[in-house]
C-alpha cells in the first residue's frame, strides 16, 4: 500500500514531525514577573475634580455650582472646546446651565473626569423608582451626551437603555434614541419590536413620532 500510495517520491519518504521540548523549572528557572497595576488615571482626574484645585470655571445648575476645568472639559468634547476655544486661560467664569438637573449633570462630569459611568447601584435605582424610561438618569445623561457631544457616554447609555426595553417602554426608548441620535439604540428598539410585536411595528414608529412632537411643544 505505502508503495502505490502517493507519499513515496522517487523511492523516498518524507516525513514531517513536530517536536515539543519541556524544560523543568530546575534546568531553567523562570525569571522574576513584575506586576504592573491597573490604569488609575480616572482616579486622578477624578480627585483633580472632587478637590477642585486649579479650577477655572463653574457651572451653575438651577442654583448648584460645580467647578470644573477648561482644559480637560475641551480635551473630551469638542461643543466644550469650541466653547471655550477663545478663553482657555483667565479669570474664573460662571456658565448657567438651565436644561439640565444637577444630578444629572454631576453624573456627566464624573464621567467626563472618570471616563465611567456613575455607580451602577444608582443608575439601577433610579431606574427602578422611574415612572417612565425617559425620567431615569441614564435617559438624561443621554440627552446630556448628546448636547456635549460625548460619544462614549452615548454608547454607555444606550448599552444601559436596551436592557430595559420591555414592550411597555419600546417606543419611549425608540423616541428617545430618534431624538438623542442613539442609532445603536433605535435599531435594538426596531428589532425588538418586530419580533415581539408582529404588525406593530409602524405603530411603534408613528408612537415615538407622537412623542417628539409632544416633547418639542413641552420645551
Amino acid at each position: 500500500m505505502l508503495e502505490t500510495s502517493d507519499y513515496l517520491k522517487d523511492d523516498c519518504l518524507k516525513i514531517n514531525c513536530t517536536v515539543g521540548v519541556v524544560v523543568s523549572a530546575v534546568d531553567s528557572p523562570r525569571l522574576p514577573s513584575i506586576q504592573v497595576p491597573e490604569s488609575d488615571i480616572g482616579a486622578h482626574f477624578g480627585m483633580l475634580l472632587e478637590n477642585m484645585e486649579g479650577s477655572d470655571i463653574i457651572f451653575n445648575v438651577a442654583g448648584e455650582k460645580f467647578h470644573a476645568h477648561k482644559l480637560v472639559l475641551a480635551t473630551r468634547s469638542t461643543v466644550f472646546k469650541s466653547e471655550f476655544c477663545d478663553g482657555l486661560e483667565g479669570e474664573e467664569q460662571e456658565i448657567v446651565v438651565s436644561d439640565m438637573e444637577p444630578k444629572v449633570f454631576k453624573a456627566m462630569l464624573h464621567f467626563v473626569y472618570r471616563d465611567v459611568l456613575i455607580e451602577d447601584e444608582s443608575v439601577a435605582s433610579s431606574s427602578s423608582c422611574a415612572s417612565s424610561v425617559s425620567d431615569t438618569i441614564t435617559a438624561k445623561l443621554l440627552a446630556a451626551a448628546d448636547k456635549y457631544d460625548l460619544g462614549r457616554l452615548r454608547r454607555l447609555c444606550e448599552s444601559h437603555l436596551c436592557k430595559e426595553i420591555s414592550v411597555n417602554s419600546v417606543a419611549r426608548a425608540l423616541a428617545l434614541a430618534d431624538r438623542y441620535h442613539a442609532t445603536e439604540l433605535k435599531a435594538v428598539c426596531l428589532r425588538f419590536a418586530a419580533e415581539n410585536l408582529p404588525g406593530h411595528a409602524e405603530e411603534a414608529k408613528k408612537k415615538m413620532k407622537d412623542e417628539e412632537k409632544m416633547k418639542k411643544e413641552a420645551d
